[in-house]
């Protein structure tokens, strides 16, 4: 039988986390994956797109079979029309309709222009495949932060303001897609996980984003935070959820989002813990759970992965992969409230436990 090393719940859902054999969506091509990886799982095949941040912001794509036990060397993506390749791009979320091309949202990282320390403002923006994600065509960008409003003043060590760390997921029509994003205002009332509408229909039309009155077009009012930021990014030690990985669950017939914490830093993001909310009305993002503690401790971009044909890391049945970092030693499982009551067992996962599972202090996340 194998071994639960952890669970949580509440009286919405219940989260195991059980032992499984150790494997990396990345290889030895890098020391970790950076960002959300997605993933795509078609006639027992899988595609998985992860990035890296040396020497700056770039995507590769592997192959391999069903249970991403790869053999097959990464290849780097192409953007074929990159305007300025010097600012670091990061493919976090694709998704393909029953035609057209495969899209694609990254992650962008623009350097600011401040004297005393290194800082970069993230900004989004979506791309276009005609070849499975070998090559990619730069199509808009959809959240970018004016560059007179970027703060050198900010302590956090890596942001001056901006938009970024995404993932995105349609709705069970397939006709909306929703894109959830880390918000890095500079208005603190606004920073922490935000939500993008985009037609899945028309790729061309005008996004709209969450704010305070509801659905409006970006640029109209300020998007509103799902858990506002309890202290904002400007400081050296801010208390913000950050990062969503979200993903349709048909054990709850609901939407789960995975989220980084980080609390208590230093100029570092300090990484508190990985939570999980669920939200049976994706259109709604008011509808989200308060979020449940499910690893204390741990990398950032956790991610659930299921296994089955034409899930990833956008769907998954019961059970599934759990990720860190592109990292997994671990299989995560989903039900609904537990019959005895809630629990509090959160897995804790510290830089020794990466080194012991993964082989070496250099495969750590950290």
């Amino acid at each position: 039988m194998v071994h639960i090393l952890a669970e949580a719940g509440d009286e919405h859902f219940h989260i195991a986390i059980r032992e499984a054999p150790p494997l990396t969506l990345h290889g030895s091509s890098c020391w970790r994956t950076d960002g959300n990886s997605p993933v795509r799982i078609v006639h027992d095949r899988a595609t998985v797109y992860f990035s890296r941040y040396q020497p700056h912001g770039h995507t590769l794509r592997r192959c391999g079979p069903r249970d991403l036990a790869f053999t097959d060397q990464p290849v780097p993506v192409r953007l074929i029309n990159d305007t300025d390749p010097r600012v670091g791009k990061w493919i976090e979320a694709i998704w393909q309709p029953p035609s057209g091309p495969l899209r694609g949202w990254y992650h962008a990282e623009e350097p600011a222009s401040c004297t005393e320390v290194q800082l970069h403002v993230p900004f989004i923006g979506e791309a276009q495949s005609d070849d499975d994600g070998l090559t990619w065509r730069c199509v808009r960008e959809l959240l970018r932060l004016p560059a007179d409003q970027a703060d050198c003043g900010w302590r956090n060590g890596f942001l001056a303001g901006g938009y970024g760390d995404l993932s995105a997921v349609p709705d069970r029509s397939g006709r909306t897609l929703y894109l959830f994003f880390s918000s890095y205002h500079h208005a603190e009332d606004a920073q922490g996980v935000a939500a993008l509408r985009l037609s899945a229909d028309t790729p061309s039309a005008t996004p709209s984003w969450w704010t305070a009155s509801g659905w409006r077009t970006v640029g109209e009012l300020r998007p509103k935070p799902i858990w506002p930021a309890v202290r904002g990014f400007r400081h050296r030690d801010p208390d913000c959820f950050w990062g969503p990985a979200v993903h349709y669950n048909h054990a709850l017939k609901a939407y789960v989002m995975l989220l980084n914490r980080t609390a208590g830093g230093d100029g570092d993001l300090l990484q508190e813990g990985i939570y999980a909310s669920m939200n049976d009305a994706i259109d709604d993002p008011g509808k989200w759970t308060t979020p449940l503690r499910i690893v204390r401790g741990g990398a950032w971009y956790p991610q659930a992965v299921g296994l089955e044909e034409g899930c990833g890391d956008t769907e998954v049945a019961t059970v599934a992969r759990f990720f860190m970092a592109g990292f997994s030693g671990w299989e995560i499982e989903f039900a609904g409230p537990a019959a005895s009551g809630t629990t509090n067992r959160p897995l804790t996962c510290t830089k020794q436990d990466f080194a012991e599972m993964f082989g070496a202090d250099r495969r750590c996340p950290w």
